[in-house]
This record gives structure tokens, C-alpha cells and sequence, in this order.
């Protein structure tokens, strides 16, 4: 019956399908910001203890401040040495973020708080966003 009706009325089904179209929008318009998406994606690497994850999403040599101060220099170390670089107190910190709402200024953003955190970085350009971590603070 609709099918009928729609092909004796084009107008009809033009108007349904720019209705559509137009309700169709929140969908492209709810999509996450990337900034926001990479930290929800870093929560996710921490909750399942993904060091090949952190591991790739490094921006090498990385400034480390924990028990002692050093550069996490490759991937292979920081796989290697996974649980010493991520205390429990980091963890919880940066599984606590709104990824919504994290701290941001001209040096990157801040997932985390105090003196437990993960500052990333837009490493590329306009055209080719995306963020890389830069810097772990894990001290008390």
C-alpha cells in the first residue's frame, strides 16, 4: 500500500526521503571528536593491560616521571617493562577521565590529574589529525 502510494505521489516520496535525510543527521553529527575518541581508546588500552596498544600510540623517546625520572626510548622497552611504568594509582587516574572533558593548553591535553597522568599530543598536521603520547607522570 505505501509502495502504491508513494508511486502515484513522487512529491510525496521526495519529501519522505529529504525527511529522512534530514533526521538522518544527528548520526553524522553525534560522531566523537578525535581527541576524544583516542582517549576513550587509551581507557580501553589501560582496562585490558594492551602494552602493544600504548606501545604504538607512543611519540618516541617519551618523557617518563615516576620512582625515577628516564625516557621510555622504544616500543620493546615499554612492552618489556609495561608494569613498572604504569602504577596502579596511574591507572585508576586516567580510567577516571571523562574523555569529554580533559584538561587542554598549548602543550597537548591531560588525561589523568595531578601527578597522575598521560599528555598527548596532535601530532599531525590539519589535514591528518591524530594524537600520540608524549609524556607519563606517575609520581607521588
Amino acid at each position: 500500500m505505501i509502495a502504491t502510494l508513494l508511486k502515484s505521489r513522487p512529491g510525496l516520496a521526495m519529501g519522505l526521503a529529504l525527511i529522512a535525510l534530514a533526521t538522518g543527521a544527528p548520526a553524522a553529527a553525534q560522531e566523537i571528536p578525535l581527541k576524544q575518541q583516542f582517549v576513550a581508546d587509551l581507557q580501553n588500552a589501560l582496562r585490558a593491560n594492551d602494552k602493544n596498544w600504548l606501545a604504538g600510540h607512543m611519540r618516541y623517546p617519551v618523557r617518563y616521571y615516576g620512582q625515577r625520572t628516564m625516557l621510555i626510548r622504544n616500543k620493546a622497552w615499554l612492552v618489556k617493562n609495561y608494569a613498572s611504568v604504569i602504577g596502579a594509582k596511574l591507572r585508576a587516574a586516567v580510567l577516571a577521565q571523562d574523555p569529554g572533558n580533559v584538561f587542554e593548553n598549548w602543550q597537548g591535553l591531560m588525561v589523568g590529574e595531578g601527578r597522575f597522568n598521560i599528555w598527548l599530543r596532535n601530532a599531525g598536521d590539519g589535514l591528518d589529525e591524530h594524537y600520540e603520547i608524549i609524556t607519563i607522570n606517575d609520581s607521588e
